[in-house]
């Protein structure tokens, strides 16, 4: 088995930011301030890159938006869905511990899980 680059960047990358992320929303670290900022940016840094890189694997990188229209039918969309509402509701958990020194822990466990 011979996998492409990309996906193999794909799987790295965005395993290791959407599991730092899950480790941040259950609290395991709990940093605020510029600490948090910087957790936070390394994930989002691994999990984005790794996402974009998937779109590297389509044969028409330019129609990966359309991955997004076939949630009815197709794991892939949901899987982005998914992957799009996590990193939405984990900026707003990153906000509050960044920003306000507060952790959400509601909206920290939903967006890790």
């Amino acid at each position: 088995m011979h996998p492409a680059p990309s996906v193999i960047f794909f799987s790295v990358f965005s395993g290791l930011g959407f599991g730092l992320l899950f480790w941040l929303g259950l609290g395991i670290p709990s940093p605020t301030g510029v600490v948090a900022f910087v957790f936070f940016a390394i994930a989002y840094l691994l999990a984005v890159g790794g996402l974009v890189a998937s779109t590297f694997h389509l044969g028409q990188p330019k129609r990966a938006l359309k991955a997004f229209s076939q949630w009815k039918t197709s794991w892939l969309s949901r899987e982005a869905i998914c992957a799009v509402g996590a990193l939405i509701l984990m900026a707003i958990y990153g906000f509050g511990a960044v920003f306000l020194e507060q952790h959400w822990r509601a909206i920290g466990v939903l967006g890790g899980l």
